[in-house]
């Protein structure tokens, strides 16, 4: 076995404990959205998801949550606006 290149980047190093195996970025979850015909934005999915305690990570700039978590928020807020 060869050891590791000392200062050399793995991939385990960008893995987050805090990350859902699910998870996606709000602007990306916005743009699926968009598809369903109910579009949203990120500043509303944003409000939502820290209405409803979904957790948030932050890596660098954007913010992710859990895909499963956000069909949730996304589901009960159409429904609210029906």
């Amino acid at each position: 076995m060869v050891p590791p290149t000392p200062g050399a980047a793995m991939a385990v190093s960008h893995l987050s404990p805090y990350m859902a195996s699910d998870e996606i970025k709000l602007a990306d979850a916005v743009l699926l959205f968009q598809e369903t015909g109910h579009p949203i934005s990120v500043d509303t999915l944003t409000r939502l998801c820290r209405k409803r305690e979904v957790p948030l990570v932050r890596q660098g700039r954007p913010l992710y949550a859990s895909w499963t978590r956000l069909l949730e928020v996304h589901r009960d807020w159409v429904a609210s606006h029906s």
